[in-house]
C-alpha cells in the first residue's frame, strides 16, 4: 500500500510539473508572438506587361531595390517593409482594381504610377482613401497646384515643353512642327501638346499637322501615321508616346527617307527605345531629369549596385522610382501613421535625391533640374 501511494504521489508530482512546463512553453510562445513586431506594407503599381512594360518593370525594380536596402538595415525602427507589386496593364479598370487590392491590404502609402494616364484613373479612390499616392513619374499639369494625397518627385510637363519648344524654335530655327501622340496616355500627352503650342507660338512656330493614335489599336498603321505627318513637310516632328511605339514610328520615318529632328518625351527614353530602335533613333532629343552621365557619388554607388542585382543599366523609371521609394520610407520612420502621412512629407525639409535634391512644394510638386538628352552611338549622352 505504501509503495502504490508512493507511485500515485510521484504520478501527480510528473503531472504538474508537466502541466507546469507546458505553461511555461504557452508563456514563452506567446511572448515571441508578442515581441514580433508587424511589418511595414507599401504598395507598388505601374504597367508591367505590354507596350510599357520596361517603364513599369525598372520602376517596380527601382522600388523594390529600396525596400530590401532599408530591410538589410534593419527595417524601419526594427519593423521589416513589405512591398506588394500590382500590374496596372496600362488599362483604367485595372488601375482601379489594383489601387483597390492595396488599399484592402492595408499598405500604409503607394509608389505609383508610372503613367500620368494611369494615375488619374485612381486618384479619386487615392484621395476618398486618404491614403499617399507618390509617382516617380507622372508629369501631367493635370496634377499641378492640387491639395490632395498626390506627391511626385519629377518636374510638370511644362518645364520639358519649355525647353523644346525654346531649344526647337528659337536655338534651331524649326518653325514647323508635326506632333503625333498616344491617347493611351491621354492625361500625358494631351496636357504635353497644350503645353508645347503655347511657348512654341510665342518663339514664332506653329504647328502644321497633329495626329492622335491609340497604342495597340488592330487598325494602328504606323507607316501611314507617319506618312500623313511627313506630307506636310514638317521642320521637325514631336512623337509622345512610348519607347516601342516611338521607335516604330522613327524606323517609319526612315523608311520614308524624311530626315528631320525628331523631339520626344522622358516617357520614350528607356532602354526599349534603343534596343527597338537601332539605328532609326539616332539623334533623337528629350529634355530628361535623369542625367545618365551624372558623376554623382550617390548615383553611380547605386548604379553598381543596382546593375549587379538586376543585370541591367539604370534608366530615368527605375532611378526616380528609388528616389521616390526612400522619401516614402523617409516619411515613415518620422510618422508610420497612413493618416498623418500627407502632413509628414510636407513637413520634410530637401531630401538627397541620387541626381537632384527634392524639396515638396505645398501641392506635393517638385522642380528639378532638367538635361538635354540626345541619342548617339546607340547611347543616351546628355549635351551641356
Amino acid at each position: 500500500m505504501e509503495c502504490a501511494g508512493k507511485s500515485r504521489g510521484d504520478r501527480k508530482a510528473r503531472i504538474g510539473r508537466a502541466m507546469v512546463a507546458c505553461l511555461a512553453t504557452a508563456l514563452l510562445v506567446s511572448g515571441g508572438c508578442q515581441s514580433e513586431k508587424e511589418p511595414i506594407r507599401i504598395g507598388f503599381v505601374g504597367g508591367l506587361t505590354g507596350r510599357v512594360a520596361g517603364l513599369g518593370i525598372a520602376g517596380r525594380d527601382g522600388a523594390l531595390f529600396a525596400v530590401e536596402e532599408i530591410n538589410r538595415a534593419g527595417g524601419i525602427h526594427g519593423r521589416q517593409v513589405v512591398l506588394s507589386v500590382k500590374d496596372d496593364k496600362q488599362d483604367a479598370d485595372t488601375a482601379r482594381a489594383a489601387v483597390r487590392e492595396l488599399l484592402a491590404e492595408n499598405v500604409v502609402a503607394i509608389v505609383g504610377h508610372m503613367t500620368s494616364s494611369m494615375t488619374a484613373a485612381t486618384l479619386p479612390i487615392i484621395n476618398e482613401a486618404g491614403r499617399v499616392m507618390i509617382s516617380p513619374t507622372s508629369k501631367s499639369n493635370y496634377f499641378s497646384g492640387k491639395d490632395d494625397h498626390f506627391f511626385r518627385v519629377t518636374a510638370s510637363i511644362r518645364h520639358n515643353a519649355e525647353k523644346i519648344a525654346e531649344l526647337a524654335c528659337r536655338d534651331m530655327g524649326l518653325k514647323r512642327f508635326a506632333v503625333l501622340y498616344d491617347i493611351d496616355n491621354r492625361a500625358f500627352t494631351e496636357s504635353w501638346v497644350k503645353e508645347f503650342q503655347t511657348p512654341y507660338a510665342a518663339f514664332g512656330g506653329g504647328i502644321v499637322f497633329a495626329r492622335e493614335f491609340k497604342s495597340g489599336a488592330p487598325d494602328l498603321s504606323f507607316f501611314e501615321l507617319t506618312r500623313d505627318a511627313v506630307d506636310h513637310k514638317p521642320d521637325a516632328l514631336l512623337v509622345l508616346a512610348s519607347a516601342i511605339d516611338t521607335a516604330l514610328i522613327a524606323q517609319q520615318l526612315q523608311k520614308l527617307e524624311y530626315r528631320v529632328p525628331v523631339f520626344t518625351s522622358e516617357w520614350s527614353f528607356t532602354s526599349d527605345l534603343l534596343h527597338y530602335g537601332g539605328r532609326a533613333v539616332e539623334g533623337l532629343v528629350s529634355f530628361h531629369s535623369f542625367n545618365a552621365e551624372s558623376r554623382r557619388p550617390l548615383y553611380l554607388a547605386f548604379r553598381e549596385k543596382f546593375v549587379k542585382r538586376f543585370g541591367y543599366d539604370t534608366s530615368f523609371a527605375s532611378v526616380l522610382t528609388y528616389d521616390a521609394t526612400r522619401l516614402l520610407l523617409a516619411a515613415i520612420s518620422r510618422n508610420p501613421a497612413p493618416d498623418s502621412l500627407k502632413t509628414t512629407l510636407l513637413g520634410m525639409e530637401t531630401f538627397a535625391g541620387l541626381q537632384s535634391d527634392i524639396a515638396f512644394d505645398p501641392y506635393g510638386d517638385v522642380s528639378r533640374e532638367l538635361f538635354q538628352t540626345v541619342i548617339v552611338n546607340g547611347q543616351f549622352k546628355v549635351i551641356d
